[in-house]
């Protein structure tokens, strides 16, 4: 396992059949259907301004910042979905060079910001590494992300503090399933050591704290998917919101 930390008390969950580990990811079906653009967009109860509402329908990913290069691909994909047709879909490998990732910017004055979406991981990559679910920004800089670990499939959290050291929350101890449908919702208010994060997966509230200490007092965009080379991952996501909280 790559990162060391305080662990913090899990909910439960069934444990799940966990698909086998490979040395690449494998590059799923990119297609199986045609996509409903004329679908209503998804909605949430969260306050704030929408940013995007997005179920791929439209099959395209124009209102994103899109990252890929080498065998990394992002796509809308009709492999799957939660609902609808479509779903975004992120292919990355081990092989030098892969990156695939989509960001929503923020606009600018954004307080706070709340992410919701689905997510099917198809199948886990290396075992001392993750596939994120959502990953927050200031800047160029993370500083607060959520993911499945590969070598156990428990959700975890990472807050990166002012001195540049990281900090881990353990969320959901059992393994997550792959190939299925998971609901993951944060919530954060960057502040300082004064930040907000909250967590709900799966209609569960697993972390909540308005004293997480992090280098962050501002955020910028909210990241799907993994700003590094080689983080090998084929997801699935649909039924994104992200909503902005203006100061």
């Amino acid at each position: 396992m790559r990162h060391l930390g305080q662990r913090i008390g899990a909910l439960g969950f069934a444990a799940a059949l966990a698909l086998p580990l490979t040395g690449s990811s494998l590059a799923l079906p990119a297609h199986a259907g045609t996509c409903e653009p004329l679908t209503s967009a998804p909605s949430d109860g969260h306050p704030g301004e929408v940013v995007v509402a997005d179920n791929f329908e439209s099959g395209t990913l124009s209102e994103y910042s899109v990252q890929e290069s080498g065998t990394g691909t992002v796509s809308v994909s009709a492999a799957r979905a939660h609902t609808g047709v479509c779903s975004a879909y992120l292919h990355a490998t081990a092989d030098s060079g892969s990156l695939a990732n989509f960001s929503t910017p923020l606009p600018s004055g954004t307080h706070e910001v709340y992410a919701d979406g689905w997510f099917d991981i198809a199948q886990a990559g290396d075992p001392s590494d993750d596939v994120p679910y959502f990953r927050f920004f200031s800047g160029s800089t993370r500083f607060v992300d959520v993911y499945r670990h590969n070598s156990n499939g428990q959700l975890w959290l990472r807050i990166l503090a002012p001195g540049g050291s990281f900090s881990f929350a353990r969320l959901v101890a059992p393994s997550i399933s792959l190939g299925a449908w998971h609901h993951v919702v944060v919530h954060v208010i960057p502040k300082g050591n004064a930040t907000t994060v909250q967590v709900w997966f799966d209609g569960s509230a697993v972390y909540s704290s308005a004293r997480v200490n992090t280098t962050a007092s501002s955020v910028t965009s909210v990241m799907n998917g993994a700003e590094h080379y080689q983080q090998m991952e084929d997801t699935y996501i649909d039924d994104l919101v992200v909503r902005s909280v203006m100061s």
